[in-house]
């Protein structure tokens, strides 16, 4: 037995002992007789039940001799003359047993249902931090000060892969109960005033596994994130690159036809002819760096960084722009442009709307049959205030289901001929055209084939708004 324990004990004795001498002092001061007496001192040991174990005991054998002895006949004297004594005697041993056994079971229940509850909020905290995405250094944490207050420890360290972190509370050291499941490992320490009971010991266990099962999910989760992640790199660098090979394309393909052409020696190219393909060379140059700008500037408008730098221009002519660039891929279709004159001028950013231009025009010419015609169309609009512009083909068309994604970067259609897929053109065409408060849409071409639509409010509307 520890020091701390005969003082216990010695303290719930003398308590006891008090509350008894209390009730038979009212007793004798009163003069009652046999029969409130034993109620009384039976009251007195249901009190010293609630001490503790020592004190119940006590309670009951002190409420017992001094039943006998002050309020027993004869008086002041432990013999006991009358059967009826005797069986008062009996049945108040009896009584104040049962009643302070039954009290001591009701006491153990209920702290036992207070540590439960207690136990079960622990476990509801710390899977509802964990599912909320709880930084896992302030949950452990949080897990160490609620184990320490759970169990009266002096000290409880938890040691996970990478993490450390210990509770602290008032008291001296005493037990120490280490429990290591893996990933985690906690070292208990108890203070010598309230050791760990087995009980204790069986639901500290428990809590533990708990927690290493939660971090154990964590880190498994982390796992999966970090690969998904890792997987997601490598298809958009995949997708990346596929991308910028399909902008990129076209004005290279136009550059080498063109300096083909000057450098043929068998052709006789006059001036004019010269000077067109140099320009060729030149613009498409220009549009190879414009390009990526672009790129970069698809980047940039998730975070809000794209800058939208209007100017009064007429359509038309950055419709003509745009297809005077194309002219070498357009050799073999037929492009007309419906913008009536009183249209007027709009504004818009040039080369942000010239390159939706381009990309709407490369995607029609990449996907219309040979001989076939597209269409490119603008008309003002009402509601909401604006410009409406239609790039319309005769090809394939897209499916219904396939849309809106088209839009999303490096998306792909499958029901298209071209399996290399499109996405960043037609990306940077719906980052461009919502940059200026607009959108897009793809549509059915009457008669078959696709029909790229963008409505770009103006300018006066989106200075009101």
């Amino acid at each position: 037995m520890t020091r701390q324990d005969a003082v216990k004990i010695g303290r719930q004795t003398f308590l006891a002992l008090l509350i008894v001498g209390i009730a038979t002092a009212v007793g004798r001061l009163l003069d009652i007789d046999l029969t409130a007496a034993a109620l009384l001192l039976l009251v007195a040991a249901l009190l010293s039940t609630l001490l503790g174990r020592v004190g119940a005991i006590v309670g009951i054998v002190g409420g017992f001799v001094a039943l006998n002895y002050f309020f027993t006949a004869p008086r002041e004297s432990l013999d006991v003359q009358k059967g009826d004594d005797l069986l008062a005697l009996v049945a108040f041993a009896v009584a104040s047993g049962v009643l302070s056994w039954t009290v001591s079971r009701l006491n153990e229940a209920r702290r036992t249902a207070e540590q439960r509850e207690r136990e079960t909020q622990i476990r509801l905290d710390l899977t509802t931090r964990l599912m909320a995405g709880e930084n896992l250094e302030t949950v452990v944490a949080g897990a160490a000060d609620a184990l320490v207050a759970l169990f009266g420890l002096v000290m409880c360290t938890l040691r996970a892969p990478g993490l450390v972190t210990t509770a602290t509370a008032p008291g001296v050291a005493g037990q120490v109960t280490v429990v290591r499941i893996t990933p985690l490992e906690v070292e208990a320490t108890a203070s010598r005033d309230r050791p760990l009971s087995a009980a204790d010991g069986a639901l500290l266990e428990a809590l533990v596994a708990g927690l290493a099962t939660a971090v154990d999910r964590l880190r498994l989760e982390a796992e999966a994130s970090e690969s998904r992640l890792a997987a997601q790199v490598g298809r958009t660098r995949s997708g990346f690159l596929s991308a910028v090979t399909h902008n990129l394309r076209t004005p290279l393909a136009s550059i080498k036809a063109a300096s083909s052409t000057l450098r043929a020696p068998d052709l006789d190219l006059d001036a004019d002819d010269r000077a067109e393909l140099l320009d060729t060379i030149y613009d498409e140059t220009d549009r190879l760096e414009r390009l990526v700008t672009n790129i970069l500037e698809l980047s940039r408008i998730r975070a809000g960084a794209l800058d939208v730098h209007r100017q009064s221009v007429d359509l038309r002519d950055l419709a003509q722009a745009a297809i005077r660039r194309l002219r070498p891929l357009a050799r073999a279709h037929r492009i007309r442009l419906d913008v009536p004159l009183e249209l007027g001028d709009v504004e818009v950013d040039i080369e942000m709307i010239e390159q939706v231009f381009g990309n709407l025009l490369e995607n029609a010419l990449r996907f219309a049959p040979p001989g076939s015609e597209i269409l490119v169309s603008a008309r003002a609009v009402v509601d909401p205030a604006g410009v409406k512009v239609c790039v319309a083909d005769h090809g394939p068309g897209v499916p219904e289901e396939d849309r809106e994604r088209i839009f999303e970067e490096f998306a792909r259609v499958d029901a298209r001929p071209d399996s290399t897929g499109t996405g960043l053109g037609l990306a940077i065409v719906h980052a461009l055209v919502t940059a200026h408060g607009g959108r897009v849409w793809c549509e059915e071409t009457p008669g078959g084939g696709a029909t790229f639509v963008f409505v770009v409010p103006s300018w006066t509307t989106q200075e009101r708004s």
